[in-house]
């Protein structure tokens, strides 16, 4: 369904990789005007522009940003990036879609929210859980299942098959900001705040191979575009590198309104070994009245023990599906929010706070501390 706006929104993307080409491109192309394209693999920048009908492409992310006449700025490369590119956004004036993470250490994390905050533009730090159907009506179960005292998220994964820079570099982050990121944001969402936060982290796999990047260079040369994922699976893993980045960690949390948890965030889990015994839940959330279960075979199964009633399910199928296009909605919701003037979900104020999160996990399992979290953010 096409967003009805008063107008279009330029928009300029920095990142011509496996997630813009999957995801955000085609959004763009739906809700917006894609003016321009960039890459540091400039022939990525040219083949994306074809493929989505860019008017121009760029080698470098300060010439788009200096000569192309675009509004708004998507955020789409390496986690280690971000946060100068987003710095670097603010200062141009341009509004900001910027995947996640925000930032990787608490330097850049800094700059970027006080160039933000000094340009007053708009910023919406993915993943946009706050719109996930799913998480809408958890958030409202939660209210049968009383105080809330303990939760559990995440499982962990294989390691990507791509992506060097991307994922397993120091400046990167390693798991906890690719996957853990999306419990992270989630927790926060559902139950507020985080006060401290304490982490455990190790490479426990050091070195894998992966498929070099000139693989999907090529792959953007056939068109039309096909969704890449089961032809990178196929692609041979040619490229051995080293693993900088803490691939195995634990983030132990305590939230301000008094309930522990735990997020496991790996890439050292073997994919495939739980198929056969059945879906677990992404996250488990249990209080004075009961427990919530959210993902695995329901989207939702919630139960409050003092009413004696059994288990309430939620079929994914009412809550719009397993799969939710977060890539889209935030697209449609970001450029809604440039053309209303509004304040998107999530701000520059709430991505700050989940990367904070993250940074200091990482900081407490270098440093033995357990860390005390700064940034808060208003809810909604």
């Amino acid at each position: 369904m096409s967003i009805m706006l008063s107008r279009k929104v330029k928009c300029g993307v920095v990142g011509c990789g496996i997630v813009a080409n999957n995801a955000y491109l085609p959004a763009i192309r739906e809700y917006g005007e894609l003016v321009a394209v960039c890459d540091s693999i400039e022939e990525r920048a040219e083949r994306s522009a074809k493929l989505w009908g860019a008017k121009e492409y760029y080698g470098r992310f300060g010439e788009m940003i200096e000569k192309s006449d675009i509004e708004a700025v998507f955020i789409l490369t390496g986690m280690g990036d971000h946060a100068k590119q987003v710095v670097e956004a603010a200062e141009a004036g341009k509004h900001i879609l910027v995947q996640k993470p925000l930032a990787t250490n608490m330097e850049d994390l800094r700059k970027a929210v006080d160039a933000v905050k000094r340009a007053g533009v708009k910023v919406l730090v993915e993943p946009g859980v706050q719109m996930f159907p799913v998480y809408v009506k958890a958030k409202e179960a939660l209210k049968s299942i009383g105080d809330i005292y303990w939760f559990r998220a995440g499982l962990g994964r294989g390691p990507p098959v791509w992506g060097a820079k991307t994922f397993f570099s120091k400046e990167a982050g390693g798991p906890l900001f690719d996957l853990g990121v999306y419990e992270i944001s989630a927790l926060t969402f559902l139950l507020g705040p985080v006060k401290r936060v304490a982490g455990l982290a190790k490479v426990s796999i050091p070195e894998i191979n992966i498929v070099p990047p000139e693989w999907f260079t090529d792959y953007l040369s056939k068109a039309p575009y096909r969704i890449v994922w089961e032809a990178l699976e196929k692609a041979p893993k040619t490229l051995r590198i080293r693993v900088e980045a803490e691939d195995n960690t634990l983030t132990l949390m305590e939230m301000e309104a008094g309930s522990l948890g735990v997020v496991v965030a790996n890439f050292v889990t073997p994919d495939g070994v739980r198929d056969d015994v059945g879906m677990l839940p992404d996250i488990e959330v249990y209080g004075s009245n009961g427990g919530l279960l959210i993902g695995g075979a329901y989207a939702l199964a919630y139960k409050d023990v003092k009413s004696g009633r059994g288990w309430v399910k939620v079929d994914w199928d009412s809550v719009g599906g397993r799969w939710w296009n977060y890539y889209a909605a935030s697209t449609k919701h970001f450029l809604g929010c440039i053309v209303k003037d509004e304040e998107p979900i999530p701000n520059i104020d709430w991505g700050a706070h989940v990367s904070e999160i993250m940074i200091k996990s990482i900081m407490s399992s270098r440093t033995n501390r357990i860390m005390e979290v700064e940034t808060r953010f208003k809810p909604y």
